[in-house]
């Protein structure tokens, strides 16, 4: 691409269709994180739920160990105070060691109750935490073929990118400065077009808005730099249809696509 043979316009719309190209291509990268997210949805969703059968689990071992804990102290309370009720000197001191020994027997017996209930439940939850565990697995190795080549994709994506950039930077160092500066404020303020070429009949290329015909011959013959009083899009001489940027439709990008635009900075 030797940009020191073309004219102004046909440097810009070049330049213009390489940025077209970044900014589709940077499109097309930020699109793979919500697909990505998508397939990776119901292997998320599933880890979930087993790290959330996870955790009850643990909690509940926890208070298995606790209750085991107050079984055996209950369990020796009781031995201490049947120890005792051999050793009692009267009725009185018997009838409350008997008491206070009834109390710690039924306390005991709910407890050992209450562990028994609660090992079972460890059980139906480990029954739960395995199953939850192989249908996650094989959620994620059903989506992963999918996951690679989303990833390789986005790798290719953004190699293109970086290629483009390249290309870009080569490419806008020698374009003249003072529209190279316009066209790069225009850019930088969100616009995909910022340049079009005047039409054979005096219009502008972007948003159609006749030109005066003093400004179109100075257009046409100095190459001034013209700013579209409508949509302010750069205004180039016309182009012939042979010297437009071809790939991709570029012509039209570069030249109708901002009529939207246009009505919307209207």
């Amino acid at each position: 691409m030797k940009v020191e043979t073309d004219p102004i316009s046909i440097q810009l719309l070049k330049l213009q269709t390489i940025d077209q190209k970044i900014l589709e291509t940077r499109d097309r990268i930020r699109a793979f994180e919500p697909q990505l997210e998508e397939v990776d949805e119901p292997a998320l969703r599933l880890e979930q739920e087993y790290n959330t059968t996870a955790s009850r689990l643990q909690e509940m071992k926890l208070d298995e160990r606790r209750l085991e804990l107050a079984v055996d102290e209950k369990r020796a309370r009781v031995q201490r105070l049947e120890d005792r009720l051999n050793q009692v000197r009267n009725v009185r001191e018997e009838a409350a060691v008997q008491a206070e020994l009834g109390l710690v027997r039924r306390a005991l017996e709910s407890e050992e109750q209450e562990a028994v209930s609660l090992l079972d439940q460890i059980g139906r939850f480990e029954d739960r935490l395995e199953e939850q565990g192989r249908s996650m697995e094989a959620e994620k190795a059903a989506v992963e073929p999918r996951k690679r080549e989303l990833n390789a994709d986005r790798e290719a994506a953004e190699a293109e990118l970086s290629a483009f950039q390249g290309e870009r930077e080569s490419f806008a160092t020698d374009i003249d400065e003072r529209y190279r500066r316009v066209y790069d404020n225009l850019i930088r303020g969100g616009r995909r077009v910022a340049v079009a070429p005047m039409t054979e009949d005096g219009a502008c290329g972007s948003c159609y808005s006749v030109i005066p015909l003093q400004v179109q011959h100075e257009i046409r013959a100095v190459a001034r730099l013209v700013l579209c009083e409508s949509c302010g899009v750069i205004v180039t001489a016309p182009v012939a249809a042979e010297d437009m940027p071809a790939d991709k439709d570029d012509a039209a990008q570069a030249a109708g696509e901002v009529a939207p635009e246009a009505g919307e900075e209207e």
